[in-house]
């Protein structure tokens, strides 16, 4: 003890700053702590507050992609609900135009309940695969986006024209 009292007599302003520091690093260390690890650990936030009345059940999904499937322009459909964004991949047959898809996919978002519409954004892709027809023939594919906000009262489509393949397919 002696040997610490005779330390500080000697370098007490230095004691005295490095105490400060010392004090200073604890305290940086703890709000580091709170803020990256002990805050919110939801990747949502507050964002995802009362999705729980307005929940898209399972049955509702594999009732509009079989709906959709059920068209004879439409090969398969997919629907993956994240947050409180739907995201809904529809691929057609070789025999359907673009303007046919846009108007098959908005029709397909009557199936929703307006309360769905109000709560949730969605997010479209409609793709078709360019094809050969008599060998000789080429049918052109197209890969598009759309998406309705939640607030939007329709559609919006990316402005992509349709895919030119330059290889023959």
């Amino acid at each position: 003890m002696k040997r610490i009292k005779k330390f500080y007599r000697e370098h007490r302003v230095f004691t005295i700053l490095m105490a400060i520091v010392l004090v200073c690093m604890i305290i940086i260390a703890t709000v580091l702590i709170q803020c990256f690890y002990v805050g919110n650990t939801d990747k949502y936030g507050n964002r995802l507050d009362g999705i729980e009345n307005h929940v898209i059940e399972e049955s509702t999904k594999s009732d509009y992609e079989a709906n959709l499937a059920n068209n004879p322009k439409v090969r398969n459909a997919k629907i993956m609900v994240t947050g409180r964004i739907v995201y809904i991949t529809i691929n057609f047959e070789s025999n359907c135009s673009l303007t046919e898809a846009e108007s098959i996919a908005a029709k397909s978002l009557e199936s929703f309940s307006e309360d769905i519409h109000s709560f949730y954004d969605f997010n479209l892709t409609l793709k078709k695969a360019a094809s050969v027809k008599d060998n000789q023939t080429i049918l052109e594919g197209f890969i598009i986006s759309g998406a309705k906000n939640k607030n939007g009262s329709g559609l919006v489509w990316n402005n992509n024209l349709e895919v030119k393949s330059d290889s023959g397919v």
